[in-house]
């Protein structure tokens, strides 16, 4: 495979090869989603990284994307941090995350030595892993164990950040209700549902037999009792890590209620004028160096899959997995089908 300063040289095999030019900025349109305009959007790519992703290996790809997220973090100062990132869009979290958070902690900062800086981004997950993680996170922190959200970090994810001691959002940064699932259905819903079916076959009694047969079919004993106490955990959990907050160790189990319970929907939005209001301006902060860097990464990220996209590959960028000075990004392939 040709280096970066061959793709950018002269053609020939005599000639010689001149230095590397700047990176240069182009345009190229992203492939359009069903039913929308062909130009509805567009992002920059930085022309090295096109050609460099055309015959590109996982491996390579991997390289190259934690040695820019690395030079984002040095160029930034915030080598005083372990910096994780669980960058997981479309998979769940779940015990394979809690494991390999585990072995990078371990591997990166198993003295203690530095604070940890986790970099979320997720639509949620199994609860436990989750609760876990914010615990070894802050566990693992010499002082502080900081979380930041540069666009969501929902149920699960949100868990992850109430365990830490600082989290940092921007404008388009969301948590969200934590809202256990069952087999992808969210188990606060199914407990209505039932509920909503009892009511129904207490107006219309010839209706019972039906509902329960039906019933039988979808669910059973043991999962309908799973959902009570699922929520009930996740209450549970949320206590424990707002607990540790002295300015909220009185709010702790209302807070944690509210968002186990009042929120209606798993993707309602959270963003950051609703987490100061309710969590306190000095624990959720914003404008920070700590959330530019994490922008900038998620930037970089999203343009990598866009172009994989673009370029029509077997593979897609999901998490991260390749060690940088201090610092790890947890990668995981996803085969598109």
């Amino acid at each position: 495979m040709p280096t970066e300063d061959e793709l950018h040289g002269a053609v020939g095999g005599t000639s010689p090869v001149p230095p590397a030019e700047p990176p240069i900025e182009i345009e190229v349109p992203a492939l359009p989603e069903s039913g929308a305009e062909p130009d509805a959007k567009r992002e920059a790519m930085p022309l090295s990284w096109l050609l460099f992703l055309d015959k590109a290996k996982d491996q390579e790809i991997k390289e190259r994307f934690s040695r820019e997220a690395a030079s984002i973090l040095d160029e930034r100062g915030l080598g005083k941090y372990c910096v994780l990132a669980l960058f997981e869009p479309k998979n769940s979290i779940d015990t394979t995350d809690l494991d390999r958070i585990f072995s990078a902690l371990s591997e990166l900062n198993p003295d203690r030595s530095k604070d940890v800086l986790l970099l979320l981004l997720s639509r949620g997950g199994s609860i436990e892993p989750a609760y876990q993680i914010s615990k070894l996170c802050k566990l693992f922190s010499n002082r502080r164990f900081v979380a930041v959200v540069p666009r969501n970090a929902k149920s699960a994810a949100t868990l992850i950040a109430l365990g830490a001691d600082k989290i940092h959002m921007g404008l388009l940064g969301q948590l969200g209700p934590i809202d256990p699932q069952l087999d992808g259905l969210p188990a606060l819903g199914v407990s209505q549902a039932l509920r909503t079916i009892a009511s129904v076959a207490e107006a219309y009694p010839g209706s019972a037999s039906m509902f329960a047969q039906y019933l039988k079919t979808v669910l059973t004993v043991e999962q309908i009792g799973y959902c009570d106490r699922i929520s009930q955990s996740a209450v549970q959990y949320a206590v424990r890590l707002l607990s540790t907050k002295p300015d909220l160790q009185r709010d702790a189990e209302e807070i944690a209620r509210e968002l186990v319970h009042e929120y209606k929907d798993h993707e309602f939005v959270i963003d950051v004028q609703e987490a100061r209001a309710r969590l306190g301006e000095n624990w959720v902060k914003t404008d920070t160096v700590e959330l530019t860097a994490a922008e900038e990464i998620y930037s970089l990220f999203e343009s990598v899959n866009f172009v994989l996209g673009f370029k029509q590959s077997k593979y897609m960028l999901i998490m991260g997995g390749v060690t940088m000075p201090n610092s790890i990004m947890l990668i995981r392939e996803k085969k598109r089908r």
